[in-house]
């Protein structure tokens, strides 16, 4: 039976229910999180609340996909909502984010991913809990010669411990699938994120954006999107279109649908959520927003339930099952 590792241990797949592929349970900011600093305590209880909200409306597993995570403050928010799977990371996000562990040599990154999946995270291997998915990321279509880098050895770690891979792909989602595969990666566990974000389509329409992602699925790749709300990156009727043209091309059990949670808090412990300074609307984007806003969205545009139930439910769960 296939499983997927989440802080809780080992889940059947079959079990993993309503799926939020790329969400964040980030103390702080994604590129300088605040654990220890004086607001983590804010950063806790929003987290809390969230997760909360996440499981009253259905939802029953969350992809955390910072790839440093606070593992003990992770396992308390588990430990306070049970009923929710999160499933933790490890790898890297883009090479000019600041975090420490960029400055890793290649085979000390290497090695500690490998540790991350087979041991845990150091200083929290009381825990027992250990990674069940990789992140990388690439900022741009052409990747820097150390993104190349850390997607090749994301692709060695993958072939070693049989563990998925998930991108951050706002532009260059095929070329960052031909590194992997170039690399050795099995791209049918792998998927894209953020695919629908207008500004990295470099100039393409949305027709050729489209056709441009269509092939990305055909070759085995997932495509995961997440800017409900966000018209200001990406009009509804464009997301609405790239979906809709995936599913008629026979490639619907390729896609999934998140929220990309994720916040800063300023100094004066205010929480702001992504864009919620230049756009308060976004401010209610949660967890919970992708049943309780996106849902209905696309229910409204004519996307089936059915449909839906395969993004959130279905293709999460073939995905894990890839490697298996």
């Amino acid at each position: 039976m296939a499983c997927v590792m989440t802080v809780r241990g080992p889940v059947s797949t079959k079990d993993l229910g309503v799926t939020l592929m790329h969400e964040h349970l980030s103390f702080g900011s994604i590129g300088a999180p605040q654990d220890g600093g004086p607001f983590e305590e804010i950063a806790f209880a929003l987290n809390l609340e969230m997760l909360k909200a996440a499981r009253d409306v259905g939802i029953r597993t969350i992809v955390e996909l910072t790839p440093w995570p606070n593992i003990g403050r992770i396992v308390e928010l588990n430990d306070k909502v049970p009923e929710l799977h999160i499933v933790v990371s490890t790898g890297c996000y883009t090479e000019r984010c600041g975090h420490p562990s960029n400055r890793l040599p290649d085979e000390a990154f290497y090695e500690r991913m490998v540790y991350n999946i087979t041991e845990g995270y150091e200083g929290s291997e009381s825990t027992g809990v250990r990674a069940g998915i990789i992140k990388i990321a690439g900022a741009k279509s052409n990747l820097t010669d150390w993104e190349r880098r850390r997607f090749r050895l994301a692709a060695r770690v993958q072939q070693e411990c049989r563990v998925p891979i998930a991108t951050h792909a706002c532009a260059g989602a095929r070329e960052q699938m031909e590194v992997l595969r170039g690399a050795g990666a099995d791209i049918h566990a792998t998927f894209y994120s953020h695919v629908e974000a207008k500004f990295g389509w470099d100039g393409r329409t949305v027709q050729q954006e489209a056709r441009y992602l269509a092939d990305v699925a055909r070759a085995g790749g997932f495509l995961q999107f997440n800017n409900f709300g966000f018209e200001f990156d990406t009009p509804f009727s464009d997301m609405l279109y790239l979906i809709d043209y995936l599913e008629r091309s026979g490639l619907g059990e390729k896609i999934f649908l998140s929220v990309d949670t994720n916040f800063t808090i300023d100094e004066t412990g205010r929480v702001w959520k992504e864009a919620e300074r230049q756009h308060r609307e976004t401010g209610k984007r949660s967890l919970a927003y992708c049943i309780t806003h996106a849902v209905p969205m696309l229910m409204g545009a004519g996307v089936s339930l059915p449909r839906i139930n395969r993004y959130l439910i279905g293709n999460p769960r073939r995905f894990f099952e890839a490697l298996h």
